[in-house]
């Protein structure tokens, strides 16, 4: 045999492997992802206001998408990023562009210290007729936003020590929402305990200072402060139900508008349920303070806006579910009850309340992995006819809403 033949085999192999190892880097998932969806929506009481005085509209809102999740090692790197444009067919004065940024890292230095850094914003326009004493027909775009940094000692011991800062704030561009406008800093620090593989029980303690800048009268600040004391736990009954709850002692004092002072209990529950293999349903239950049901309801899945309010107290009953009817085509429902104690901070002074209740039902169809279109029907009922100020800090109206969408994004 030739000397230069075991060469030759050698170079041969080596070859292969390299062609090998970057066909396995070729079949790794692309971290990044762009694409685009274009919505099209008919409300039927587009400034939600009362029997008689509504007015219809088509409303086009058309978005860029882009993303990543990129692991580095122990360590992961995600975001979501959207550009929103929406058109009315007849209140071309709503007209807007607006968007949206989730970005953060998760976090882990050796084996014993892990967290999240996050940042999120959203503008979008603000839900009219929901809050206003009016039924605006301005564009009044809302800015909410939330930097968060998280960490915990260890993720697998019995014992761990957590703690956190979440920073908060939200904006209008109406003059007449000034007064919803607010922000605040929470600092929390925390023991939890992992009896079982199942159960991890945990108490926090929270201090929060915060201000709603133009909420008293000529535009004066409203700050407060507030103390929490948190019970929570962790539940993995069985690997198909799951619950989370939080039951918080809580006072908060106020400086200027003594009517927003609470002292009592406030939380929240969620349970997760999956019954078959298709079927994924999520029941919440939250009650707390207007300012912090915003934040928690909005984060709470994601599927519907949330409803912002400076209300001393709130209670949020909501489900949501999906079916996989068959493997491209997916049913979804979403159900929610907003009960709201309300205050006014101008003359003629007094308190009230109004409930909500929003209803959804649609139907996804993804044709192609990186393809989805679906279509929603939607209808909210609000009844304030027992607020002692009916059409100042409330009023009852009813609206409908059929919503349809197309998304390419890859993959």
């Amino acid at each position: 045999m030739d000397s230069q033949t075991p060469r030759l085999a050698r170079f041969t192999l080596a070859c292969l492997a390299a062609l090998a190892s970057q066909g396995v880097v070729a079949q790794e998932p692309n971290p990044y992802y762009v694409g685009a969806s274009q919505s099209v929506a008919r409300e039927s009481n587009l400034f939600r206001g009362v029997a008689g005085v509504t007015v219809s509209d088509t409303v086009s809102v058309t978005s860029l998408l882009a993303g990543l999740d990129q692991p580095i090692g122990r360590q992961r790197l995600f975001a979501d990023a959207a550009l929103r444009a929406g058109r009315f067919s007849d209140n071309s004065q709503l007209n807007y562009t607006g968007g949206s940024l989730l970005a953060g890292a998760d976090w882990e230095a050796a084996e014993s210290l892990s967290g999240r850094l996050s940042y999120s914003t959203d503008r979008t326009l603000a839900p009219t007729g929901l809050d206003l004493g009016l039924t605006p027909t301005e564009r009044n775009m809302q800015t909410t936003q939330e930097f968060a940094l998280r960490g915990q000692s260890s993720r697998v011991a019995q014992f761990s020590v957590e703690a956190g800062f979440v920073h908060r704030a939200l904006d209008y561009t109406l003059a007449a929402a000034n007064d919803l406008e607010f922000k605040q800093d929470t600092g929390s620090i925390g023991l939890r305990y992992r009896p079982s593989g199942g159960l991890t029980l945990g108490f926090t303690v929270r201090r929060t200072e915060g201000s709603y800048p133009f909420a008293a009268l000529n535009d004066q600040p409203d700050d407060f402060k507030r103390d929490d004391f948190d019970l929570s736990a962790l539940w993995v009954a069985t690997g198909a139900s799951t619950i989370t709850a939080r039951l918080s002692r809580t006072r908060e004092k106020h400086a200027t508008l003594l009517e927003r002072d609470v002292s009592g209990n406030t939380g929240a529950i969620s349970w997760n349920l999956k019954p078959t293999g298709k079927l994924n349903l999520t029941l919440d239950y939250i009650r707390d303070t207007g300012a912090e049901s915003t934040f928690i309801g909005g984060a709470s899945g994601g599927t519907a806006t949330p409803v912002v309010n400076s209300s001393p107290r709130a209670a949020t009953w909501q489900l949501r579910g999906d079916y996989e009817v068959t493997g491209k085509i997916q049913a979804l429902v979403f159900v929610r009850r907003l009960q709201r104690d309300l205050v006014n901070n101008v003359t003629p002074p007094g308190v009230g309340e109004d409930t909500l209740v929003e209803t959804r039902l649609g139907l996804n169809w993804t044709p192609l992995r990186s393809v989805l279109v679906g279509c929603s029907v939607g209808r909210e009922e609000r009844d304030a006819s027992d607020s002692a100020l009916a059409n100042v800090l409330s009023s009852s109206y009813s609206a409908t809403t059929v919503r349809c969408l197309a998304q390419f994004r890859t993959q």
